[in-house]
């Protein structure tokens, strides 16, 4: 791991997450902190299910999964940093067992 390796893939998931907002035309910010924790945990379920079963799964490898974790990560901190965003939803989410 170096500079160069680390902005290859922070390039990457520039370019991912450019695309994917336009397509979705920004729906990831619609709920907030708890709809991107949905999001994430959607992903790291579905990593955990991967590295469990040795498995690449049906529809995306092992490398987009990590991508699109890191790219939900990225998501969040710009709701944290945007408050017109940051608290849309006020669920009750403490009783969810992570």
């Amino acid at each position: 791991m170096d500079k160069k390796s680390i902005k290859q893939i922070t390039e990457e998931i520039t370019t991912i997450l450019l695309k994917k907002n336009a397509d979705y035309g920004g729906a990831s910010f619609d709920l907030g902190l708890n709809g991107n924790m949905v999001h994430l945990w959607d992903k790291v379920s579905r990593y955990r299910s991967m590295i469990n079963n040795t498995s690449q799964g049906n529809f995306e490898g092992l490398e987009d999964t990590l991508l699109d974790i890191i790219g939900y990560a990225i998501i969040g901190i710009h709701i944290l940093k945007d408050e017109n965003i940051k608290d849309v939803i006020k669920g009750d989410f403490k009783n969810i067992e992570l």
